[in-house]
């Protein structure tokens, strides 16, 4: 890892919000750690602050969002109906949730005069229900995966070398499910009380579950040279 990978990384938004977000769950974890109070409140703030600008630079996030789902259709590529399906029904919420949390923005800097507290709550709903799908997901191709991996037969050929690529997107998709479980746990505790284990979580049970979430985002989204023979 160069100091030109990191640069490359951070100049691209997707790049940066994951440091970022990073950034905002690891200083909140220190401040449940440490015993002086100043520090304590002062990294909270911090925390806030960059939490701040993550839902400030969402603002434009929609355009990207619809060219993506615009793009997917209906997901004719994909050779899995459930999978298609499924894809279709996360892209719809994740683009219902951007609208959403911007009336929730504009309300809490009164441009709106409503109570942020109802499209805060949405935007949470929105966020559960799309893990959940995404959890589905992940399982379903995972399980395609193994399915393909236990029908290969290669002929004339090193079995491992044919099976470098599916072990590489088993690893890809098994990621994805962590941190997708990882950021359900904490997306449910953002829930009205009454669901689930919704507003159970301590503070740095929250922290711990972001900044792991985080640091996972990070290794998969950073950009790793393929080796070459």
């Amino acid at each position: 890892m160069s100091l030109s990978d990191i640069a490359k990384f951070l100049t691209t938004h997707n790049g940066r919000d994951k440091f970022v977000r990073t950034l905002c769950y690891s200083t909140r974890l220190i401040s449940t750690l440490i015993s002086s109070e100043r520090y304590a409140d002062s990294l909270n703030k911090i925390g806030s602050e960059l939490s701040s600008v993550r839902t400030t630079l969402r603002l434009f996030d929609d355009i990207p969002m619809l060219n993506y789902t615009l793009t997917y259709g209906f997901g004719k590529q994909e050779e899995d109906k459930v999978v298609r399906l499924l894809n279709v029904l996360m892209n719809a919420i994740d683009q219902t949730y951007y609208p959403i949390e911007h009336i929730a923005w504009a309300a809490d800097h009164k441009l709106l005069t409503l109570d942020s507290n109802p499209w805060w709550v949405a935007t949470s709903w929105c966020w559960v229900i799309s893990l959940y799908l995404g959890l589905i997901k992940y399982v379903r191709t995972l399980a395609i995966l193994q399915r393909h991996k236990s029908c290969l037969n290669v002929v004339d050929c090193d079995i491992s070398v044919a099976l470098a690529p599916l072990r590489a997107q088993q690893k890809k998709e098994f990621l994805a499910m962590t941190r997708c479980m990882i950021d359900f746990v904490h997306a449910v505790h953002t829930l009205p009380e009454g669901f689930l284990w919704s507003g159970k979580l301590t503070r740095w049970q929250v922290a711990l579950v972001g900044t792991i979430s985080s640091l996972l985002g990070l290794y998969m989204a950073f950009p790793r040279k393929t080796k070459t023979s």
